[in-house]
């Protein structure tokens, strides 16, 4: 990646008959675009410059629009936070057009619906604890617009509310939203996972929230919906997400969670990377993102795990989830462990895999022999 081996998110969108990778970097770069038309033989199209201070490390596409995010890298300051949506037409040359200005540290991840022209984003906003949801509405690309937000009571500190939580123990904090239909579906972090109604934009309501901090490890981190019915029922695929070696923190899974009554979600069953064979004490060993693939039409979850590397379950069952294959990239110089940190799958079943800190983009497929 041009000594920019790190990443927070890749997606993949075509163009014609032409594949582009798009890569939010974690630090030091802004956005990669990667000709990977032929997944053998990817090129490097453009790289675009982060603001001091700031990473935009998740990108989304629609047509020709790209969006990514701006937030607080560290503490340093100062640092730009929001939204910034570019002109992607011609792909050797994307160009800002506008910039969503939120508060506090700025975006960290969003979902977008490219049919509605909605961005449905996690935020931090000054006079709040942590991020919140919000809407926003870019059917004018130049001029995008908040339709809504929504938090959990106690978060809106300076509209006088009170947290139920000890905020010295727990981050109550969206982590970012997936949303199918009129239902989103929301990671959020130490208080659990959350579904609103959101057929009126303007009024979120939610409809349940669970919460399995105690005794589990918080760090709620995708509730993922999938759109058929699997042996009958609806469910919800939802990912924690490691922050520490393993040995240093509680217990992360992947939870299948039946929503067929979704004013009262039940846990059936979870999944977990078995241990044996990895040193757990070199960095983070555990789940992160799954490919956020709402149609799952293979009943196949392709999950990055850090330094499990690159994990495809099956739920074909999903009161017992199986793993039918899995991938570890050479771990680069300079680093102690592999930590994939993010996937996608595209419409070639060509699966992309991107590390936090160094190793770069991996093109892969699935050998079903």
């Amino acid at each position: 990646m041009d000594g920019h081996g790190n990443g927070g998110q890749v997606q993949v969108s075509r163009k014609g008959d032409e594949y582009y990778a798009f890569i939010g970097h974690m630090e030091d770069m802004g956005t990669s675009i990667v000709d990977v038309t032929e997944a053998a033989n990817p090129l490097i199209v453009s790289q675009i410059p982060v603001p001091r201070n700031t990473h935009s490390h998740k990108v989304r596409v629609c047509d020709d629009y790209m969006l990514v995010n701006m937030e607080q890298l560290g503490n340093g300051v100062p640092f730009e936070a929001g939204l910034k949506f570019y002109d992607i037409s011609d792909i050797n040359q994307p160009t800002e057009i506008s910039f969503f200005k939120t508060g506090g540290r700025g975006v960290h991840k969003f979902w977008v619906d490219c049919s509605k022209k909605l961005a449905y984003i996690s935020t931090e906003l000054d006079g709040y604890l942590g991020a919140v949801f919000m809407i926003v509405d870019f059917r004018d690309p130049f001029n995008p617009a908040e339709v809504s937000r929504w938090w959990l009571p106690g978060q809106w500190a300076e509209g006088g509310e009170t947290p139920s939580w000890n905020t010295d123990e727990y981050k109550y904090r969206l982590h970012h939203p997936v949303v199918l239909e009129d239902r989103a579906y929301l990671g959020y972090w130490d208080a659990g996972y959350i579904i609103l109604d959101i057929s009126n934009t303007q009024n979120p309501r939610m409809i349940s929230h669970r919460n399995y901090t105690p005794p589990y490890g918080g760090a709620f981190h995708t509730a993922l919906p999938v759109e058929r019915k699997i042996q009958g029922r609806s469910w919800l695929v939802v990912f924690q997400e490691s922050l520490a070696p393993y040995h240093l923190e509680g217990k992360k899974l992947m939870w299948m969670i039946d929503i067929t009554h979704e004013e009262n979600p039940v846990p059936v069953s979870t999944f977990q990377v078995p241990v044996a064979g990895f040193n757990l004490e070199l960095d983070r060993f555990g789940p992160h993102q799954p490919h956020e693939d709402t149609k799952l039409e293979d009943n196949l979850i392709h999950a990055a795990w850090f330094g499990g590397g690159l994990r495809v379950i099956d739920i074909t069952d999903p009161y017992q989830p199986t793993e039918k294959g899995f991938y570890i990239p050479p771990v680069p110089r300079g680093q102690s462990m592999i930590q994939t940190n993010d996937v996608y799958v595209d419409d070639r079943n060509v699966i992309y895999i991107i590390d936090r800190y160094n190793r770069g983009l991996d093109m892969l497929e699935l050998d079903s022999t």
